[in-house]
């Protein structure tokens, strides 16, 4: 095998010089050591050349890989098999995948790598230039992060994902509606409750919000403020009045920075890369029938890296008093 890296072809000892090397012990009769003082080498460099050369030819003095014939230490084929499917399942990243697979984050990446999976393409996004402010509320319930995510609604049959744009009539537009994802997001526990809805008018909004208030509380959570972009629904009368209702203050984001509400934007992210778009389902309703397993695997199963890799249950109970665990 060649060497990676082409050698300058006056180098001390490039194949062509090996062989006038091996030449003078071979064919000339020089003494080991006197051809070692030629060359400039040690003597065993000199027998070394001189065995491959008696062995394998002119092939011997080629430069070989520096790779083990043996790795016992290497990553098993399961556990590898293991590192993708996690990789194509839930579209994490190395760091993630190593803290499940109990790998270190390099031969994740590695094994991704070699795969032709080391990049994780995810489209466009905005990108914010100025350094990262992150926070995090100390107790439960300080902040809860709510909005609303729109997603097309899959026609029955399947969707363009599935077969294609412009295929049999599959194009941009499928006539089958929107969805709309109501979440709220606690800030300290990343914890969350979601529903979804055929729309995102206030009474949809306020009334999701006295559910979603509801089951806090039953988890322990005393909903103190919430968070919310500024849509119409979250100006209205309908939910100032249920935040009332619930003793809940009301907080806005900052106009044109949803990186302020970017709790829930993150929510959102996974909910399409792990959730939406993992599969090509073939109907909006298969894909609603999964949408409460999967906020009970967010809740319970999935391990965060802004927690430690805790995940939101575990965190909840850590943080809350004697009296709720």
């Amino acid at each position: 095998m060649f060497h990676a890296r082409t050698q300058h072809p006056n180098a001390r000892l490039t194949p062509r010089h090996r062989r006038n090397m091996v030449g003078c012990v071979l064919d000339q009769g020089w003494m080991i050591e006197a051809t070692a003082e030629r060359f400039q080498v040690d003597a065993k460099t000199v027998r070394k050349w001189r065995d491959r050369f008696v062995a394998e030819g002119e092939a011997g003095l080629r430069d070989r890989s520096s790779r083990p014939r043996y790795s016992p230490n290497k990553t098993s084929p399961r556990r590898r098999r293991q590192v993708i499917r996690l990789r194509k399942r839930h579209r994490w990243g190395a760091s993630h995948i190593a803290f499940e697979t109990g790998l270190a984050a390099s031969t994740v990446q590695a094994i991704l790598n070699a795969a032709g999976m080391g990049r994780l393409d995810r489209g466009d996004r905005a990108t914010n230039r100025e350094p990262t402010v992150r926070y995090q509320r100390d107790r439960p319930g300080e902040l809860i992060h709510v909005d609303i995510k729109k997603l097309a609604a899959i026609p029955d049959g399947g969707g363009w994902r599935l077969h294609g744009r412009g295929a049999d009539g599959h194009g941009g537009h499928s006539g089958a509606g929107s969805i709309y994802i109501h979440s709220a997001i606690d800030d300290r526990t990343r914890i969350v409750y979601s529903e979804q809805h055929r729309n995102e008018q206030a009474d949809t909004a306020a009334e999701f919000w006295l559910r979603a208030a509801h089951w806090f509380q039953l988890a322990g959570i005393n909903c103190q403020r919430v968070l919310t972009d500024n849509g119409s629904c979250y100006r209205s009368r309908a939910w100032h009045d249920a935040c009332d209702r619930t003793g809940t203050s009301v907080k806005k984001t900052q106009p044109y920075r949803p990186q302020t509400n970017g709790k829930i934007e993150r929510f959102h992210r996974i909910l399409l890369e792990e959730w939406a778009y993992i599969r090509p389902w073939t109907s909006e309703h298969q894909r609603a029938t999964h949408y409460a397993g999967f906020i009970h695997f967010y809740n319970h199963h999935r391990s965060h890296g802004a927690l430690g890799w805790a995940t939101p249950a575990s965190t909840l109970r850590d943080n809350l008093p004697a009296t709720h665990t």
